[in-house]
């Protein structure tokens, strides 16, 4: 059996008292793909926002190609390979493409200008990746929900 990318032992949760993750278990191989499914509240947001760094867990273990991983911010998560795509966007639709990708890390030319040449072109390469053929410098609203969703996924 191929070794687990990802493993969350017996994490727990609790919101003013209300446990929302009692002990749960999740377990990744490489190459699977898993559906967290459930009713409202059952839990699946906050088990993603506990591996993202977005909330801290109150109990358990978590796993990264073996190694223990606790992510202190969803940045680290990020930089540890971990990236959630949420239902909802945390896009900014009046924005184009390339300032949301860079939104927050910004090239600098001259230590006071933003370099939007360079973000234009850095943007286009991250977008070639992804098989789309779209210009970076296309207004966030005017894609679908699927260009959306991999345009979150930069």
């Amino acid at each position: 059996m191929p070794e687990n990318i990802l493993e969350m032992r017996d994490i727990s949760k609790s919101f003013f008292g209300v446990k929302v993750l009692n002990k749960v278990k999740l377990e990744v191989r490489p190459g699977e793909v898993h559906v967290l499914l459930g009713e409202n509240g059952a839990g699946k947001s906050t088990l993603i926002k506990i591996l993202s760094g977005a909330y801290r867990r109150e109990g358990g273990e978590i796993f990264l190609g073996g190694q223990p991983f606790t992510a202190a911010n969803p940045k680290e998560s990020i930089q540890a390979g971990i990236n959630v795509i949420y239902q909802e966007f945390n896009l900014v639709p009046e924005m184009p493409i390339y300032e949301n990708i860079f939104l927050g890390k910004e090239f600098v030319k001259n230590k006071i200008m933003v370099d939007k040449k360079t973000a234009i072109r850095e943007s286009g390469k991250y977008l070639e990746m992804l098989g789309m053929e779209i210009d970076p410098r296309t207004r966030i609203s005017r894609l679908s929900v699927a260009a959306k969703q991999l345009v979150e996924s930069i």
